[in-house]
This record gives C-alpha cells, sequence and structure tokens, in this order.
C-alpha cells in the first residue's frame, strides 16, 4: 500500500550549491522541449540555465535553436562512427552497433568532465534525443536524466510490464483502442523505458476528422502542446525545488515509487490535468 511508504527516500537533488538550476539538453529533432526549457530560464533566469546543448548529429534544428538564444551547442558524428540500428540486422552487426554507441557516448563523458571542470557541473541532463545511451554518461547522470516518452507509462500489459514503450506509442495506443495518450516524464536508467515516472502531462484525447480516423501523427503534435510542455516543465521545476526523491519499495511493474514532498504517489508519479497543468496524485 502506497500510504505505508516511509517518506523518507533518496532525494533527487542539484549538484551545484548556488545560482540557477543547470540544465543540460541532449537533442535530435526540432527543439520543442528544448525551447520549452528557454521559456523557462527567460521567466526566471535566477532559477533556470539551459548551459549545454548537445545533438548526436550536425542537422538538428535543435542546435539553431540553441545558437540563437546564445546556448553552447556541439554537433556530433554519431552516424558516420557508429552506423545505423536499423541497418543491424543480425546478432553480429547488433552487437558491434552498440559496442559503437557505448564508445561514442563514453567518449561524450569525457567531454562532459572536462566541460564541467571548466563552467560548472550540469544539475539535470534533459533527453530530447533519438539514441539509446549506455556506459559512463548514464551511470554519472544517475538520478538526474530524465526524458521525455509520448505514452502512458503506467498502462501496463497482461504480464505486468509497461505496454507502451518503445519508438512510436501513440500509434501504438491507437492501435489499441485507447480514447487518449499523455506524455510520461521519468529518470533514465538502463532499462528500455523503464525508470522511475515522475510525472504525466495532461490526456490528449484522440480526435477524428468526420469519417477518417485519427492521425497518430497529427496527434503526436497536439500532444507536444498540451502534455509534453506541462509535463517537462512540472518535473524541472520539482527537481530545482527538491521536491522528488525516491523509496525501494516497487510497483508492480518494478519501477520505484516516486514521493513528491513526502507523499508517495502511484505508477506515473504526478498526473496533471488541463486546468494550467494543475497538480493531481
Amino acid at each position: 500500500m502506497l500510504s505505508d511508504v516511509a517518506s523518507a527516500g533518496r532525494a533527487l537533488t542539484r549538484v551545484s550549491r548556488s545560482g540557477p538550476l543547470r540544465i543540460g539538453v541532449l537533442v535530435s529533432a526540432t527543439g520543442a522541449n528544448l525551447q520549452t526549457l528557454i521559456d523557462l530560464q527567460q521567466q526566471d533566469p535566477d532559477s533556470f540555465a539551459v548551459s549545454l546543448v548537445v545533438s548526436h548529429g550536425t542537422r538538428s534544428p535543435a542546435l539553431a535553436v540553441a545558437r540563437a538564444h546564445g546556448i553552447e551547442a556541439w554537433p556530433g558524428d554519431f552516424d558516420t562512427r557508429c552506423g545505423l540500428a536499423s541497418h543491424s540486422r543480425d546478432a553480429q552487426t547488433r552487437s558491434l552497433y552498440r559496442r559503437r554507441a557505448r564508445a561514442w557516448h563514453d567518449d561524450l563523458n569525457t567531454r562532459l568532465i572536462e566541460w564541467e571542470s571548466a563552467n560548472g557541473p550540469l544539475d539535470l541532463v534533459v533527453l530530447a534525443y533519438h539514441r539509446w545511451i549506455e556506459g559512463d554518461l548514464l551511470t554519472r547522470y544517475r538520478g538526474r536524466m530524465i526524458n521525455q516518452h509520448p505514452g502512458d507509462l503506467s498502462i501496463l500489459d497482461q504480464a505486468g510490464q509497461r505496454a507502451l514503450v518503445g519508438k512510436d506509442p501513440v500509434n501504438s495506443a491507437l492501435t489499441l483502442g485507447h480514447a487518449s495518450t499523455r506524455t510520461s516524464c521519468f529518470l533514465v536508467d538502463a532499462s528500455q523505458d523503464g525508470g522511475a515516472v515522475l510525472c504525466q502531462g495532461p490526456a490528449v484525447p484522440f480526435e477524428a476528422e468526420g469519417p477518417q480516423p485519427p492521425d497518430a501523427w497529427s496527434h503526436e503534435l497536439r500532444q507536444k502542446q498540451l502534455s509534453d510542455r506541462p509535463c517537462l516543465e512540472w518535473t524541472v521545476r520539482a527537481f530545482a525545488a527538491g521536491r522528488l526523491s525516491l523509496v525501494e519499495h516497487q510497483h508492480n511493474d518494478g519501477s520505484p515509487i516516486v514521493l513528491v514532498d513526502g507523499t508517495a504517489m502511484p505508477l506515473g508519479g504526478k498526473k496533471l490535468d488541463h486546468a494550467a497543468g494543475s497538480e493531481r496524485s
């Protein structure tokens, strides 16, 4: 029972002791989540600072978003060094790809250590990122690396596992006949979308146009604004305020129970509704 969970847990805390929360962002695409963080910084520069943006490639529009706001931005050479996961079709090539990807992220970790020694530590790393992370980078940012996932990670299948993981949870939800989707913000660990869920954005109902069924991509674009944005905003604010912690007790899917202000949350963490991103348990 959640009511039996002790209020004391391992706090999710910042590294720097003063000044704004220093945020690093790993990006792949348009920079919508990056823009949410930049907006937070502009609203409250004493509390939030987007300090560094990193991409695995050279063509992400998010890099231009960062530079337009004076944020240091690093392009990458991941595909050149590692190849494409979609081209790894047997055990040998998949293993080679995975080793190369780990080495690439280990090198990025080394570069970040050097950058932090000169510029100060990052308190939080936010992923808007389409590459799998393993190795030293994942280990060093344990408990302070979060990801936005466009699926409800509190929905479990008959085996008790998360049903909407992977690359296309919106289409999966549509195929399963769900009436809506919502974004989940979770702590990144070595599992596939299996980390502790800190917050979920408001539910976004599927909308059909006349006799046509809902379109998954159009729906996901709506979800980015209506669910992604408030979910990320709430999570970053809660992290900065020291409101989040974990206990060793686990939910049915094996993930740690999240405490918000010392109160244990159900699977899915803090759920928001559409009343200006307001909270509900």
